[in-house]
């Protein structure tokens, strides 16, 4: 199951809340809960396979912040997901030059019964964003999510460019919104995908809205 999903996930999970757009404070907390995933108009009723996570945050301190998630969807397979990791503050915003924010994560996949056929897939997020309202951000940034099964190659290392935003709804609550170019050095003309929402070929566009409650 895991092994005939292995594509699947790795496109499905660059399309989650997986980390923060930027670092908590010392002590912060935060949690989260986003719905996306790749857009194909022909398979799916809504438009796009409406892959859902939640998870929270926690900042260590004011340039360090942990995060995890539970990939809900996955479970309808039968198949245990989850994603762990943290965060760092490179650089600070100061005017045009952005806040640059460093993740790494690990996402893991395995049956539910015997937890067993466990995938794992190193992910690293770099994401620039700027503040252009009081707690109101936008961002662009990429993931590389490393896949390793059989040899080694240029699409071993996948490579997802997202753009979002991120608006206050109040002092607790923020709506976010994400395009992201899933797997962009893919060919994705056949498979599950099969090209509905590539550039020229390669990659699908997923979409994704989330919500983060700061508590």
């Amino acid at each position: 199951m895991i092994g005939a999903l292995t594509i699947v996930v790795v496109l499905l999970s660059s399309c989650s809340m997986g980390a923060p757009v930027r670092v908590l404070k010392k002590d912060q907390m935060m949690a989260t809960a986003s719905i996306g995933g790749p857009i194909v108009p022909t398979k799916s009723p809504i438009g796009f396979v409406p892959y859902l996570t939640a998870g929270g945050a926690y900042g260590v301190t004011d340039d360090l912040t942990y995060h995890g998630n539970v990939h809900l969807l996955m479970a309808a397979f039968g198949v245990l997901g989850l994603d762990a990791g943290a965060s760092v503050r490179a650089l600070h915003q100061d005017g045009v030059t952005p806040e640059i924010t460093v993740s790494g994560r690990v996402i893991a996949f395995s049956d539910m019964v015997k937890l067993q056929n466990v995938r794992l897939y190193p992910d690293m997020q770099v994401t620039a964003s700027w503040e252009i309202a009081p707690q109101s951000l936008v961002y662009a940034g990429t993931h590389a999510t490393w896949q390793a099964l059989g040899p080694v190659d240029v699409t071993s290392l996948l490579f997802s460019p997202m753009v979002g935003t991120q608006i206050p709804v109040s002092d607790k609550f923020s709506l976010q919104g994400e395009l992201i170019w899933q797997a962009a050095n893919v060919n994705t003309m056949a498979g599950i995908v099969e090209g509905e929402s590539s550039i020229r070929g390669h990659g699908s566009f997923g979409v994704f809205i989330g919500g983060v409650l700061w508590l």
